[in-house]
């Protein structure tokens, strides 16, 4: 498909784009409102802040991560897991993507 797409592209021929349907499209929207605000992140219609307790889960199939969030930059989130005090770092572009998801957790 590649390989088609560059030569329609050095032939000059306009290449086609591929249609998102609309299904597709609501749930791209809904997981690309992920920002970063005053030093708190806004993913899923929920503001979450520094030592909010957070579930995360890999949609790669990776275990589900329970700890707190330590730090909030410009472009990603730490997090510290509770089991072995380790660090994790996730990227905003993460979450947009799909990657990731997190839910608050109760104490």
């Amino acid at each position: 498909m590649d390989d088609l797409r560059v030569m329609l592209k050095v032939s000059g021929k306009p290449v086609a784009k591929k249609q998102m349907l609309p299904s597709q499209h609501s749930m791209f929207d809904s997981s690309s409102d992920v920002r970063i605000e005053d030093g708190r992140l806004w993913y899923d219609k929920k503001w979450y802040q520094r030592n909010s307790m957070v579930q995360v889960e890999n949609k790669e199939g990776g275990p589900r991560i329970y700890g707190t969030i330590t730090n909030i930059g410009n472009q990603e989130i730490w997090i510290k897991r509770s089991g072995d005090n380790s660090k994790l770092r996730i990227y905003i572009s993460q979450f947009q993507k799909g990657k990731y998801t997190m839910k608050k957790r109760t104490t």
